[in-house]
């Protein structure tokens, strides 16, 4: 049976590498929303950043493109930073999120360079950049799922929405819940996310943007809710509230993601009904709608008082919206301390607990 060891470790690998979250549109969907929301100081300071008339969707898959691109090789030490593998729902940073490399450390870390004009302006760009992709992961729930299935990857599941195709728990989250919800809101031939990931989504996207922002406008279902949202952010800051995001997801995991219609765990190789679609896309409107939310009041907070100018605009800003990404000349660090310009000596191995994992298993398989 050693023969089955090479499609073993690929699978598994591909499962350990797999840091994508929301898909395209979804990211495109907090940014935009975010950007409707952000206070003017904080827009003048994005436009210093990154040019005139900028919008956060234009590049906010910009953190998943270059993880695949020609020039992929340079940017693997990002992907732990989209993500963190907890144990029992419960997220400890001190466990968790060792020396930062989570999507956590990272939101902190980045959010900390918008403003610290020591720095390049294209190292400024890259972290409004990842600033605004990782507030999207973190509110994926799967990404902040169990270490065992490394957030749903490892769980094969046959859906009966979206096309209805064989995938994994972990894309069924970050894409087929929303392509299922967009192709039945637009009014055209709907093109599902993974069928071409460098398009124009826009008008797809849109859809979805609409529906939650007219929801987060006053009189909306969300409105209510948006100062409980932001209560801790409000109260105890960053710090806390980054951590409280974290938690937030980790909880909707357990009780939303991972469980069935029959209240019984998803299964490996099980299915997934309309039903779970029906019961769950609400959770993920809603954690859309957070998401653009504490991104804005991310962006707000940061550039409060904010007054120094340095960074010379982007020369490659648009004022349309897209959800392509764009490459960079530079590599930028991973999750340090905000205060630390250097990455670590560990910066381009995965998430550790994910890779002891595989290599347990793979251990585990050698032997066969």
């Amino acid at each position: 049976m050693r023969s089955i060891l090479p499609s073993v470790a690929s699978a598994l690998l591909l499962a350990v590498q797999e840091a994508s979250s929301w898909g395209p549109d979804g990211h495109a969907v907090v940014a935009e929303l975010a950007d409707t929301r952000m206070s003017s100081d904080a827009r003048k300071w994005i436009y210093e950043i990154m040019g005139e008339g900028y919008r956060l969707a234009t590049s906010a898959s910009w953190a998943d493109s270059i993880l695949h691109g020609n020039d992929s090789d340079r940017w693997q030490w990002s992907r732990p930073l989209h993500y963190v593998n907890v144990d029992n729902c419960e997220f400890v940073y001190s466990r968790d999120c060792q020396n930062n490399e989570c999507v956590a450390g990272a939101i902190k870390n980045y959010t900390a360079q918008l403003t610290n004009t020591s720095l390049s302006a294209e190292r400024r760009q890259e972290a409004v950049k990842f600033l605004t992709h990782f507030m999207g992961d973190v509110h994926q729930p799967l990404h902040a799922g169990r270490y065992t299935d490394l957030g749903g990857n490892t769980i094969g599941v046959a859906i009966n929405f979206a096309n209805y195709e064989k995938t994994n728990l972990h894309k069924v989250w970050d894409e087929k819940l929303i392509d299922e919800y967009e192709e039945e809101l637009y009014p055209g031939t709907y093109v599902q996310q993974d069928a071409d990931y460098d398009m124009d989504r826009t008008q797809y996207w849109s859809v979805t943007a609409d529906e939650i922002g007219r929801d987060l406008n006053a009189g909306g279902k969300y409105a209510g809710k948006v100062a409980s949202w932001l209560s801790k952010c409000e109260s105890l800051g960053l710090d806390v509230c980054v951590n409280e995001m974290v938690q937030e997801s980790a909880s909707l995991a357990c009780m939303v993601a991972y469980v069935n219609v029959d209240g019984a765990q998803v299964q490996n190789n099980g299915s997934l009904s309309m039903e779970y679609y029906n019961s769950r896309i609400e959770t993920v409107r809603e954690q859309l709608a957070k998401g653009a939310v504490r991104l804005a009041w991310v962006l707000d907070n940061a550039f409060d008082n904010f007054t120094t100018t340095t960074a010379a605009p982007s020369t490659t800003s648009t004022t349309t919206p897209t959800t392509t990404g764009t490459s960079s000349d530079s590599t930028a660090p991973p999750a340090t301390p905000a205060a630390s310009t250097t990455p670590s000596s560990d910066a381009v191995t995965y998430h550790g607990r994910a890779w002891t994992l595989f290599v347990g298993i793979l251990a585990v398989v050698a032997t066969l």
